[in-house]
This record gives C-alpha cells, structure tokens and sequence, in this order.
C-alpha cells in the first residue's frame, strides 16, 4: 500500500469519528426537554449551568432543573459577585416553573436584600424543601414574611446564628420536617406561635439553640412523630420546654440538660435516647424526670453518666418507673460500671429486657462485686448481650462469666475487642482469652459466644 493510500484512509477515519461524535451530539439534543432535565438533575447546579455553552438547544435547559444548590466557597471578591448574580439569574430566569428544592449556604454581609428576595421569590415558585444556612453579620437580619405562612414547603432547615425576628402571622399548612440550627429564639409569645404553627409537623430538629430568651413554652403538634434535641451550649438558660407528644415515636436528647424538657401524653413514644453531657444536681433533677416519663418505651439508650444521674440523690433512685415494655437497652459513649446500683436497679426495672448492649465498653469499680441479686429478666428473657471495647481485663472476664452464669435464656454473647489492643498486635493474648471464655460455664446451653 503506498504513501497515498494511507493518508487518505486516516482521513477518511478521522472524518468517520467526527461524523459519529457529531451524530451523538445530535442523537443527544433531539432527546425531549423531559430527559435532559432528568440528566441535569445528577449534576451540581453549577456544572448544570455550565452545559448551556454546549449549544443553542442545551442554553436554557438548565434554568428548569427541579434542585437548585448554591454554597459559596472561600474566594475574592470578584468569586462572591459571580455567586450572587448565578443565584440570582437562576431564580429570573425559571419564570413561573415551581421549585422542588433549594439549598442556601452564602455568608450575607451587606447583601441581605438581594438574600431575602432569593428567599421571598422561592416561595412564590412555590418551594417545597428549603435549606438555608446563612452566616450574619448584621442583627437586622429579617426572613421575609411570606416564608413564615408559605403553603408549598414541606421541609425547613434554617442554621443561622440569629435572633429569629418573628411575623405576627406564622402557619406551616404542609410543613412536616422542621430542623433550627443555632437559632435565637426571641420571647417566649412568638417562639410559641413559631411551634404552634405546624399542624402536620412530623419530624422536629432543635440543634444547638439558644434558649436564653424564654422562660416557659409548650411544643404541641398532634401527628408529631420524632423529636431530636442537641444541647451542648454553655449558656445560661433555664427555661421550661413542654412536649405534648400524642403521636410521638421518637425521643432523642443530647446535651447539657440545663434545660427542664417535659413530655406529657407520650404513652405511644416507643424508643429514646438520653445522652447527658453533664455532671450537677440540676441536670441530674432535669434526667430523673425526663426517665421518668420513658416508662413506656421499647428501646432505650442512655449514657453511664444519665444512669449515675438516677443515684445522685437517694430519692430519685427510689422513684424509678418500672419499664414494663422494654426490650432493648443500650449503653454508650463511656465505659458502663457494673457495680453501679443504678444501673443494677434499672436491670430490676426492666423484667422484659431481651437485648443488652455495652457500646462504650464495660467495667468495675468494686473488687467484691457479684451479680446479686440476679435480674429477673436475665432468668427469664435476656438473649442477646453485645459487648464493644473489650480489653481482656479480669474485671471484664468476671463480669461476662457472670452474664454466662446468670443467663438462663441467652442465646448470643458478642465481643468486639478494643482497636487500642488489636493494634498492639498481641494476638496470643487475644487467643488465650478468647479461649479462657469459651470454656466458661453457661447458664444456657443454646448460647454461642462470637468475637470481632
């Protein structure tokens, strides 16, 4: 073949891949506006926004994407006003097409009129789940007034370090997920109009709110489903919170417990969680009373911390409920000492308990300790005891020959051995307790023992 025939055939190769990659191209845009939204719809808005340059057809199809998600980075100034006419011509530009989601994450500094007309024009394009996340500057920072009685949202997020100035007017008809992050809740009159504003509410975040302002308000919403509570901020705020909780299912409270949160008509509450990050007689008071309120529950978790609030005073432990309906209790975060006579009286308490579990590990601060008396829900239901963090210790060997003893149903006793002894990689050691726990004797024959 001479010098000729091969060029002509690259050619004629080269001309053949332009043809098949134009003949996508085209294959591409003819596909109905329908699809290509659903494309656009995996992507960024930002890498959205950059397909308009691929050709005439593909110009404006980006304008119609249901999720809009705008964060702005670290940058110069130049970056900042790109960012903001992008937000802005977003919003133009849709006309009258609704909004499905939109996510705001921007610092406002001296452009709070241009934020507030993004927020005031995704509720006229009838928004359905809204994410604001703005860093203020400025205490007179205030949300439009169409937001607070918006018919179309259904999920609220709004983290903002702010004192949230209130409309005197506030109705959620659709609202079912509400979360407020580092929210300044104002008085008592307009945060309670706030909760009382969301007849379908299902699901309540309070994360890190300052509560300083308020002295006593009441959080009733009838088909209220979940409510999760972090407190871990070092203010001075002692206000009542009452929870009417008809529907409530879940319980989840996080915290300082400086705060005195009541629930009231929970009897449908079916599992909580009670992480108490303090050590003092008020947080202590404040724990009794939240525990005693969860006498209904089916699967509890709490801190060692939480179960030694139950002992700080003689009279607490004395008025633990009985909890009739539990079946699963978990212990986490820090090392559970099983010579505590609180955690022994909540064993007591508990005559239906089928599961047990030490996530922060187990341990003992009394040489003489023995499991006595034994917990009638050990004799009668107990079949399953997790154990995390294990270390190998004869204060831990005691205590799990004890639960083998003791156990008359239990069908599996798991072990997961503590990272900080794996990885000193004396795993002839590992094998030898491991060994020493098999051979001791079961108070149930059908147990199985298991390591991890």
């Amino acid at each position: 073949m001479d010098e000729g025939s091969l060029i002509h055939d690259s050619e004629t190769q080269e001309l053949s891949k332009k043809h098949s990659m134009n003949k996508g191209r085209n294959r591409l845009c003819n596909l109905p506006d329908v699809v290509l939204q659903h494309i656009l719809s995996f992507l960024g808005t930002k890498e959205a926004v950059r397909t308009s340059v691929l050709s005439k057809k593909w110009q404006y199809v980006w304008v119609s994407i249901p999720n809009l998600n705008f964060i702005q980075g670290a940058g110069t100034i130049y970056d900042r006003a790109l960012f903001m006419n992008l937000v802005e011509r977003a919003l133009v530009l849709r006309k009258s097409l609704s909004i499905q989601k939109l996510s705001l994450s921007c610092n406002v500094l001296c452009d709070a009129c241009r934020i507030n007309s993004w927020v005031f024009g995704a509720v006229r394009h009838k928004v359905q789940v809204l994410d604001l996340c703005l860093f203020l500057n400025e205490e007179s920072f205030v949300l439009p007034r169409s937001l607070f009685t918006c018919e179309s949202i259904k999920v609220l997020n709004l983290q903002m370090c702010y004192n949230l100035r209130l409309p005197s007017s506030i109705f959620f008809p659709s609202l079912k997920i509400f979360t407020l992050k580092h929210v300044i809740f104002p008085d008592d009159q307009s945060t309670q109009q706030l909760f009382s504003g969301c007849p379908v509410l299902e699901e309540l975040t309070l994360d890190d709110c300052y509560w300083e302002n308020i002295k006593a308000i009441s959080i009733s919403a009838p088909m209220l489903k979940s409510l999760v509570i972090y407190d871990f901020l070092d203010v001075k705020s002692h206000c009542q919170v009452i929870i009417f909780g008809m529907s409530l299912k879940s319980f989840v409270y996080e915290g300082r417990l400086k705060n005195d949160y009541c629930l009231c008509n929970t009897s449908s509450l079916v599992d909580a969680c009670i992480l108490v990050d303090e050590r003092h007689l008020a947080s202590a008071y404040h724990a009794n009373k939240l525990i005693k309120e969860l006498s209904n529950v089916e699967s509890l978790v709490l801190t060692p911390q939480t179960v030694e609030a139950l002992s700080y005073r003689e009279e607490f432990l004395a008025q633990l409920p009985k909890f009739l309906n539990l079946t699963h209790l978990e212990l986490c975060v820090d090392f559970a000492d099983m010579a505590s006579g609180a955690l022994m009286k909540v064993f007591q308490n508990s005559p239906c308990l089928t599961s047990l579990e030490f996530n922060g590990g187990i341990e003992l601060t009394r040489e003489d300790w023995t499991l006595d008396p034994v917990p009638p829900c050990f004799l009668t239901h107990l079949k399953t005891i997790k154990i995390v963090d294990f270390l190998g210790t004869g204060e831990e060997v005691l205590v799990v020959r004890s639960f083998l003893r003791n156990t008359a149903v239990l069908e599996k006793l798991v072990i997961f051995w503590s990272e900080e002894f794996s990885g000193q990689g004396d795993f002839h050691k590992q094998k030898a307790v491991n060994d020493d726990l098999l051979a001791l004797p079961k108070g149930s024959q059908n147990c199985v023992i298991s390591f991890s």
